[in-house]
């Protein structure tokens, strides 16, 4: 579902749940969600370009610049192989670290991330964090902006337009995140060494069953191959002609000139034939070098892997769905010991810096990390020794944006840091004792991976993208970084000029290689010989470097990249991280041969792109071109089945682009350049203007304006209507609905303004509320409630809340007509709300969910004009939706409720919220009817009355008291996604649903719990109202009733709609089925 349709369901769901204060008789649409928290304010500026808009913040104008021009520069080449241009100026808001833009409220007021970034997409917006890397940075930003291209390409640059495609275009997720990381990577050896490894495992499987990550890493290899084979002016074609016909199969058939499943074909044998080959001339990781595996493209991340200085231990750094650390292995017994853990595991799409760890002397381990908006360096005791695992010392490292990576010296008394300090990374050097810090390289060039030089405190080797080795002089710019980094030395002095080139040209053309390709992490024992990872023949592995022959030379031939690594060059003990099998695996070898002479081999991909004799196997044809396609058939000769076309018509299922046609109008309309030597787009390029940066303004938006229907189980069917306003940052919001019933006389309305840009989130909230009755027209009674309402929350993590709600209340009686009753009625209140809220869910379809969520909630309604009037409730709701295989679902729910004080109020249990064709129990209880409106009495207690749900089998009002337990279970099946995992283009059957479930339930007054006489179920009033006689019977059953049964669930004209049939036991006796249709989602 694309974002039109999804912005449509999640106002159709939580919309119903927006104004749970003032309908609080629907306590399963209570609202969770999660939190952003803001550590720090951020003063936000805007510079504009031709073609985008930079929100930024702080010190970061610097980054702002460079994301515009990096973003100008690159938008000819992305428009050109996507044959379109967008019409209207893409925002990018820019952050300083990603633990920055984690605090950003834009789609906060989405379901889920997948919903917030489809929301983006559509409004033309990025969101983008700078990395601490210029090259990397530069590619995250162009995949986002190609995102955004490619979905204004194929949806439609309107609401309108998304609208009208999302419900006739459904494409697999392969196909979007495939192309966008094309244009941003294009080929890449990480794309070679991933397929590689699929082809060893046998899992190319068929790209549209595939999703997330694993999806988007398929669809880059086809769109590479597409380029590759058939020419980078077809992408445009399919994309353009997937737009037209609906159908990505069809359009990649159509213009390749070949079936669909031929074209898979040639694809997997267009790699199996390369995977083949570095397979024969590559050795594979021996498996039991294996301390840790993990599930690769599970969200868990192992970044970083250090050997101790006797090889007794192993430290690596890992991320998982927010929650992080750093594990200390023994290497001989495999022992694990969790030396840092910090974050909830949030089941969230954010992305969180992960943790970095070294070594000193006598085997003490160092940490950096960040925790809540601050950067730490943690020393810790010896391990193995006494007091292992507790901080020796603890660092603030102040004034950084992040740290990219570090090293400690072998006395611990200093560190040298790879850092992002005003939007650039630098070295700096930080003095342990005095918590000071020198700066040892000030400009846009990236420096990377540093590492002390042997037992130095001062000499650092690292690996920059520099083009000189002079300091100062050349500060670089958008059109000087390249992704072409080499070594280089730094005394560690920060008056020093100058920086030595380790390896040059000339020592790497001796090599007989092509380039150092990229390489990172240096580890220098000594002056002579420098050992680091590269991907110079295709395989990231380690390589060796001797500045005595000034060779490079491979130490290990592995067949599988070595994501990161870790050497002790006196042992040759190697530790690794390295993707294989379709697992991450951290690994250790006791001893690799470093002084072995291996040449190495180039992979076929590196051969064939530096010339050297690799062809694969696979070839398929060519596209027919005006050059070389055979002469065209008459028009009045179809083909075999085919129809005879009319001139001016079009073959949608046989479409060709005429490209030679496209390239001819191309050149005619091309602008003439004043020099001969330099094309249009390099001339755009190096005249990239930019206005600004000038102070951003709170200009409001509309970002939803939604209208559904709604079953108010007293004033029956009514429509809803949510108006959404915000500005651009979401920092400030403004909700108003109002809720009508069609006689125009019952209706809600609601207006709230939220403030959102500090740690501590403040809203207010008005509310009124009116309940209209009569018989015949002749008596009237009108009932009012007001209520405002002044909020502060308190994030304590993304998961995690505590709120407090001060608020004052009028509940007004209006008579009119002929009522019995003399005059109005008014009662007023003071009180409070206060709630806790856990909530770490993650949606992963409409109506599904995995995690937990909990809420606490008390309120206290104390009477203003009379104490008797006075109340609490206390509410306790948890919900737990356990994954049991693939999209089969169990959620759970418990949810308990209590009203005290001098004049408590009802809840009423049984039936479901929004039950179209409702019925109610009228009961006799000894305490009266909530639901009897007689007009005889004061009903101004109804709105206070909560319908405890879903308890199917049974009407609304089956047992009512001032308490209530209620326990749900549901089996939920989305039966065609369970059961075909490629794309499912019909909404009705993407959301189709088959729910088993089970509901335990029961309600009672006083203190005495559910088996006491006061119970309403055992309590029955007989005679009364004119008789003479009078009793109260008391029933002794069974308090708890038990529902049962099954239903179905679609998304039906837009609106998600449930059916389910039930049967009620009560006090052993079954009760007939009852039938139930309902709107929204369930709990």
């Amino acid at each position: 579902m694309k974002t039109s349709t999804r912005l449509l369901v999640t106002a159709l769901l939580l919309g119903f749940g927006m104004p749970v204060s003032a309908q609080q008789y629907m306590p399963t649409l209570e609202e969770f969600g999660k939190n952003r928290i803001q550590y720090q304010r951020f003063d936000w500026k805007v510079m504009t370009s031709t073609n985008f808009e930079v929100y930024f913040y702080g010190d970061a104008q610097t980054a702002a610049t460079l994301a515009a021009q990096y973003a100008e520069s690159e938008f000819d080449r992305v428009t050109d192989i996507l044959g379109y241009t967008p019409y209207s100026r893409t925002k990018i808001f820019l952050y300083s670290s990603q633990s920055e833009l984690n605090q950003s409220n834009i789609g906060i007021t989405l379901g889920s991330e997948r919903d917030a970034r489809e929301e983006s997409l559509s409004k033309s917006r990025i969101q983008v964090a700078f990395s601490g890397n210029q090259v990397e940075f530069r590619r995250q930003l162009v995949r986002e902006i190609a995102a955004v291209f490619v979905y204004d390409m194929l949806y439609g640059g309107s609401l309108k337009d998304a609208l009208q495609s999302s419900l006739l275009l459904t494409l697999p997720d392969w196909f979007m995140s495939g192309i966008t990381a094309y244009i941003a990577e294009g080929w890449s050896t990480d794309l070679d060494n991933a397929i590689r490894d699929a082809v060893y495992q046998k899992r190319l499987r068929k790209p549209s069953s595939l999703s997330g990550p694993e999806a988007q890493l398929v669809g880059h290899s086809i769109w590479n191959y597409i380029a590759e084979r058939y020419g980078r002016d077809n992408i445009s074609n399919i994309l353009n002609l997937t737009r037209i016909i609906r159908n990505e199969q069809t359009s990649i058939a159509s213009t390749l000139g070949l079936p669909y499943t031929r074209f898979l074909n040639d694809w997997r044998e267009y790699y199996t034939g390369m995977a083949t080959a570095v397979s024969n001339q590559y050795q594979a990781l021996p498996t039991g070098s294996y301390l840790k595996s993990f599930p690769q493209f599970k969200d868990i991340n192992v970044n970083r892997v250090k050997v101790s200085p006797d090889q007794k231990y192993l430290a690596y750094a890992l991320s998982e769905k927010g929650k992080f650390g750093v594990v200390v292995v023994e290497t001989a017994t495999g022992k694990r010991t969790e030396l840092l853990s910090r974050g909830n595991r949030l089941l969230s799409e954010h992305h969180f810096q992960n943790p970095l760890v070294a070594w000193m002397r006598g085997n003490a381990p160092a940490v950096v990390f960040e925790d809540r908006g601050r950067l730490w360096l943690y020393v810790y005791n010896p391990m193995g020794e006494k007091g292992t695992g507790r901080v020796r010392v603890r660092r603030e490292l102040k004034n950084f944006n992040q740290v990219n990576d570090f090293d400690i010296s072998e006395d611990g008394s200093a560190v040298a840091l790879s850092a992002d300090r005003k939007g650039q990374n630098d070295l700096f050097l930080f003095n342990v004792n005095r918590s000071s810090v020198q700066q040892l390289t000030n400009d846009l060039y990236d420096d990377l991976t540093p590492s002390f030089v042997g037992r130095s405190s001062s000499q650092v080797v690292f690996v920059s993208n520099r083009l000189q080795d002079t300091l100062n002089r050349d500060r670089g710019n958008y059109r000087t970084i390249r992704d072409r980094f080499t070594l280089f030395l730094h005394e560690g002095s920060p008056r020093a000029q100058a920086v030595s080139r380790l390896i040059d040209s000339a020592a790497v053309a001796s090599s007989n290689l092509p380039g150092l390709g990229r390489l990172s992490q240096p580890i220098a024992p000594d002056g002579g010989t420098v050992y680091f990872l590269s991907d110079a023949q295709g395989v990231r592995n380690v390589y060796r470097y001797d500045t005595i022959s000034r060779l490079v030379r491979p130490v290990t031939t592995f067949r599988s990249d070595l994501l990161t690594y870790d050497l002790n060059p006196s042992t040759g003990a190697l530790g690794f991280v390295a993707n294989e099998g379709g697992q991450q695996h951290v690994g250790y070898l006791g001893r690799v041969d470093l002084s072995r002479e291996v040449s190495g081999t180039f992979t076929p991909r590196v051969a064939q792109h530096e010339g050297r004799g690799f062809v694969p196997k696979t070839t398929p044809e060519p596209t027919p071109d005006a050059k070389t396609a055979a002469p065209a058939a008459p028009a009045a000769t179809p083909p075999p089945g085919g129809i005879v076309l009319r001139p001016g018509e079009v073959n949608t299922d046989d479409y060709k682009f005429d490209v030679e046609s496209f390239k001819l109008t191309e050149r005619r309309t091309e602008r003439p350049s004043k020099s001969a030597g330099l094309t249009t787009k390099t001339l755009r390029r190096d005249n990239i203007r930019l206005k600004g940066p000038v102070p951003y303004r709170d200009a409001f938006v509309v970002n939803s304006n939604e209208g559904f229907f709604l079953v108010d189980p007293i004033r029956n069917f009514g429509y809803k209507h949510v108006l959404t306003m915000n500005d651009l940052l979401e920092n400030n919001l403004v909700k108003a609905g109002i809720f009508i019933t069609p006689n125009f006389r019952n209706s809600d309305i609601f207006a709230e303004y939220h403030y959102l840009p500090q740690r501590l989130d403040y809203s207010v909230r008005f509310d009124r509320r009116s309940i209209f009755l009569d018989r015949d027209g002749f008596d009237i009674q009108k009932y009012r409630y007001n209520q405002l309402t002044l909020t502060v929350a308190y994030p304590f993590n993304e998961a995690m809340r505590v709120s407090v709600s001060p608020f004052y209340a009028l509940n007004r009686l209006v008579q009119s007509g002929l009522s019995p009753m003399p005059g109005d009625r008014t009662s007023d209140f003071g009180g409070a709300k206060a709630e806790f809220v856990f909530d770490n869910t993650v949606s992963t379809g409409m109506n599904m969910l995995e995690g937990t969520r909990l809420k606490v909630k008390y309120q206290h309604f104390q009477g203003l004009r009379s104490a008797a009037e006075s109340f609490n409730r206390l509410n306790v709701d948890i919900r737990n939706y356990l994954k049991i295989h693939r999209d089969l679902i169990l959620a759970t729910r418990l949810s308990y409720g209590r009203s005290g004080g001098r004049s408590p109020k009802f809840d009423l249990l049984g039936g479901m919220d929004n039950w179209l064709f409702n019925t109610q129990d009228q009961r006799n209880a000894v305490e009266g009817n909530p639901l009897n409106t007689n007009l005889i009495d004061d009903n101004r207690d109804l709105f206070f009355t909560n319908f405890v749900t879903p308890m199917r089998g049974f009407n609304y009002n089956k047992l009512s008291g001032n308490s209530h337990l209620l326990l749900n279970a549901e089996l939920r099946l989305p039966l065609v996604r369970y059961l075909y995992r490629g794309p499912i283009t019909s909404n009705f059957l993407r959301n189709f649903q088959l729910v088993a479930f089970t509901d335990v339930g029961t309600a009672w007054r006083g203190d005495q719990g559910p088996f006491s006489r006061q119970n309403s179920l055992n309590t029955e009033f007989v005679g009364g109202s004119g008789s003479p006689f009078s009793a109260t019977v008391t029933n002794f059953k069974n308090p708890y009733l038990i529902g049962y049964g099954a239903g179905v669930r679609t998304l039906f004209l837009g609106y998600f709609t449930k059916f389910d049939v039930a049967w009620g036991m009560e006090d052993r006796t079954i009760r007939p089925p009852a039938f139930y249709l309902t709107l929204g989602a369930d709990f």
